[in-house]
């Protein structure tokens, strides 16, 4: 058998690898698909896959590539490549080595929802807090739809069938397309000022663009700056829009919406006969009850003979008033045996032998002070007596009195003749009287010139 004719599995994925690299149409590919199996290497290199609704080829993004990126690849994201495929030698595959990624037209949507639901969510305008209460028995409901929808019609029907009374308006609305966000937005509004116990915001299903208007922010806002209660219903189960977080109540689809805003008329008219027949129980139970009562009184023996209730409770009213009698006496006795202990209290208290022996030491120091007074003042009377008779025994004119006589000249009393000259006039003052007389002669003392 000759071996030249076979090829290794080597050599034949280099050559498919050769065809795959100098095929024009292959080095340069444009590629649309979803994002699977996103793995980010420590690298910096980014293996994923990249499939669409019936294939998958495998991918790799090296890090020189991938480092340039606006947004970070993630599971579920649409997104357009560019790149070259080629064979990976190692496992014979063929895969996409992208060099360029972006977003898709609906991925770049979904990213700008994450954000939003993300802003919105941290901001807590889906908490609890904020949702309003739906009445329990409403009188009117503003459906914001298509008229021309499926769903429409089966909102209306079940309303019809679950709650007769309930009065119902129709307020046709854009529900897709570029107009569909400002339309919704505006009918929202004006459901508002109808003023009506529940606004629905329904549509049908259909594709997620079909169902991207309640995926704005704008409209979301104002379902939450609503007055009135909002339920929506917003495609079928699976489809969750933004409004959903935002509105007081999310039905999974449109006609669950109708069902939510008003009460089925088979359960008011089961809970109705079933009060119906409590109440109705509750009264022939009262009934029983009273009648056995009246029944009883009816054969009661005292009743048939009046008498016998007035004489026991004539009996036991003297009973109560010789007790509240007796409580009396005893009540007046007990205050004046405590009367009486207050006078014997105040009595022996009283401030008036304190008084007495108060003013009998203050007599008695009267006494004493008026005596030291009088001591003192004799003694001093005494000592005035001595001083003045001192003071006369002194004084210049009893000198006078017993003969003698004092000169002043020259502005002075004279004690030296020789402070005279003869010629000099002097006054010589006596006891009665005085002479002035004029210097003759002047004798100085003989004891003054030794």
């Amino acid at each position: 058998m000759e071996n030249t004719k076979y090829l290794t599995v080597g050599a034949l994925t280099k050559y498919l690898k050769y065809k795959f690299d100098q095929d024009p149409y292959l080095t340069r590919v444009f590629l649309k698909g979803e994002l699977s199996n996103v793995k980010h290497h420590t690298s910096g290199h980014i293996f994923f896959a990249l499939k669409d609704g019936s294939s998958v080829i495998r991918a790799i993004m090296f890090s020189r590539y991938a480092n340039g990126m606006k947004f970070k690849p993630e599971e579920g994201q649409s997104v357009l490549i560019e790149g070259r495929v080629s064979i990976f030698e190692s496992s014979g595959q063929y895969q996409i080595y992208a060099e360029k990624m972006e977003m898709d037209g609906i991925g770049l949507l979904f990213e700008q929802l994450e954000k939003d639901k993300k802003q919105l969510a941290e901001q807590g305008y889906f908490s609890k807090e904020h949702k309003k209460p739906l009445p329990k028995y409403p009188k009117t409901v503003t459906i914001v739809s298509s008229e021309t929808g499926a769903a429409i019609k089966d909102m209306l029907t079940t309303l019809s069938r679950r709650y007769p009374l309930v009065e119902v308006t129709v307020i046709n609305t854009l529900m897709q397309g570029t107009k569909s966000r400002q339309a919704v937005i505006d009918n929202l509004e004006y459901a508002d000022a109808l003023g009506k116990d529940i606004v629905i915001l329904a549509r049908g299903g259909g594709s997620i663009e079909d169902l991207w208007t309640f995926n704005e922010k704008e409209v979301a806002l104002k379902v939450f700056d609503m007055k009135t209660p909002v339920i929506t219903g917003i495609g079928h189960e699976t489809d969750t829009t933004l409004v959903d977080y935002i509105s007081d109540m999310r039905a999974p689809t449109p006609t669950a919406a109708a069902e939510m805003a008003v009460p089925d008329q088979r359960d008011i008219m089961e809970r109705l006969t079933q009060a119906r027949n409590f109440i109705s129980d509750r009264i022939f139970r009262k009934l029983d009850v009273g009648r056995n009562q009246l029944d009883a009184l009816s054969s009661y023996y005292k009743l048939k003979n009046p008498d016998l209730l007035y004489d026991q409770q004539a009996e036991k009213l003297v009973t109560l008033k010789d007790g509240l009698d007796d409580k009396m006496q005893q009540s007046i006795r007990e205050r004046h045996y405590r009367l009486s202990a207050l006078k014997e209290g105040v009595k022996y208290n009283t401030p008036e032998p304190a008084i007495r022996r108060s003013l009998e030491i203050l007599d008695d120091r009267k006494s004493r002070l008026d005596r030291s007074m009088t001591i003192r003042t004799n003694e001093s009377k005494h000592n005035l007596t001595r001083m003045v008779e001192s003071l006369n025994s002194l004084s210049p004119t009893n000198v006078l009195l017993r003969g003698y006589s004092y000169t002043t000249g020259g502005g002075g009393i004279i004690k030296d003749a020789a402070d005279l000259q003869p010629g000099d006039e002097v006054q010589t003052t006596f006891a009665r009287g005085s002479i002035v007389s004029k210097v003759t002669e002047v004798n100085e003392d003989d004891r003054n010139q030794k």
